[in-house]
């Protein structure tokens, strides 16, 4: 593997990934009750950034729309692989919190970490639509860069299909650093699990359809009654 191919793809996985590896960094620096100018910093890194930073590397060459695998070519059947996707992520997402709070329970070590901020105080209207632009904005930005661009990236570098999948999913957890271990370690599962889909279909709609719906309705708890079922069969 060429060095200077290798260092160039680093710098430009980087440089893709620096909105959400430096989003969370303000975190510390804010009190409980400033959930307004959290928004807005979280609107001026997630949305503004992430934007600018896709344009210029659009414009740098460093992709092309194409490369992304965004059609709309027999769209219901892309949505309904989505669901099919979406199934899957649920499932494991369910285990994966059972078998963490069994290891807390029994060793009472704490792995998860504490996961997501809680959700703002705000009116149910106002709160369906904070997490509709919380759940959009992941299922978009996030398929763009950490499948469709940085996948590019490594195909350049390596012929490789594990790197392709493995290297795109580390990037997509590492961006969650700040959300625990077990936040991470669904980012790395579900990482490769899309990068594998991605790469062998060509297709990112319904990751992105997946990706939407599994936040919102994760943020909203709506699957606690799953997680809570598995979590009896398995005696946490």
């Amino acid at each position: 593997m060429d060095k200077a191919a290798l260092l160039r793809a680093l710098y430009r996985l980087f440089v893709i990934s620096s909105p959400l590896l430096l989003n969370d960094l303000y975190f510390p620096f804010l009190d409980d009750d400033q959930s307004q100018l959290s928004l807005v910093l979280d609107l001026l890194f997630y949305i503004a950034f992430q934007t600018i930073i896709v344009a210029l590397v659009y414009e740098a060459g460093w992709f092309r729309f194409r490369d992304l695998g965004i059609t709309l070519e027999q769209w219901p059947r892309q949505l309904l692989a989505g669901c099919g996707i979406l199934l899957a992520l649920f499932l494991f997402s369910a285990l994966a919190a059972a078998g963490f709070e069994a290891v807390k329970q029994n060793t009472g070590i704490d792995l998860a970490g504490e996961g997501h901020a809680p959700l703002p105080d705000y009116a149910p209207g106002y709160l369906a639509l904070y997490v509709f632009y919380l759940a959009a904005s992941a299922g978009i930005y996030e398929e763009i860069i950490y499948r469709g661009i940085a996948i590019h990236q490594l195909r350049l570098l390596t012929r490789n299909r594990w790197v392709w999948g493995l290297g795109s999913a580390l990037l997509f957890a590492l961006i969650h650093w700040s959300l625990g271990l077990f936040i991470m370690t669904i980012a790395f599962a579900f990482g490769v699990f899309w990068a594998f889909l991605f790469i062998r279909t060509g297709r990112l709609l319904p990751i992105m359809f997946a990706h939407f719906v599994f936040d919102y309705v994760s943020f909203m708890e709506w699957d606690a009654p799953l997680n809570n079922w598995l979590a009896g069969l398995l005696g946490a």
